[in-house]
């Protein structure tokens, strides 16, 4: 199976260590979704907006069950959606984060990307590395 990585599961991610085993396909553009970073500031949350302008840069990742099962331990599943081929790791349709989360920038390419190694991140990602 193949999964949409836009986060902490992509190569430069958190939680990317849980991804051995996974074989890196190619990057991906998501359109119709922007980021937000969780209220505890450590991850990222997928959003639906339906504008073709909104896109989401990830990578595109084959899994099997065995390592499925292994991330669905730190993650919370995934939902298959049908703009995609793909399952989406993680995704939360029925949640609305527009006025409680912060919205992440926009790369210099006007693309939403979860990259750890932004200055925006740089302090819950020390914080973890000095740990």
């Amino acid at each position: 199976m193949k999964i949409f990585a836009y986060g902490t599961l992509k190569k430069d991610g958190i939680l990317h260590k849980h991804m051995e085993g996974a074989q890196y396909t190619r990057n991906k553009k998501l359109v119709g979704y922007v980021l937000y970073l969780s209220l505890d500031e450590t991850y990222p949350l997928l959003y639906y907006t339906g504008k073709k302008s909104d896109i989401v840069v990830g990578e595109i990742w084959k899994i099997n069950k065995k390592l499925k099962k292994k991330l669905d331990k730190y993650e919370e599943g995934y939902v298959l959606k049908k703009l995609m081929d793909s399952p989406i790791m993680t995704y939360y349709p029925n949640f609305d984060i527009t006025h409680i989360c912060k919205k992440i920038p926009v790369n210099e390419k006007g693309r939403y990307e979860f990259n750890v190694e932004k200055d925006f991140y740089k302090g819950f990602y020390q914080l973890k590395i000095a740990a």
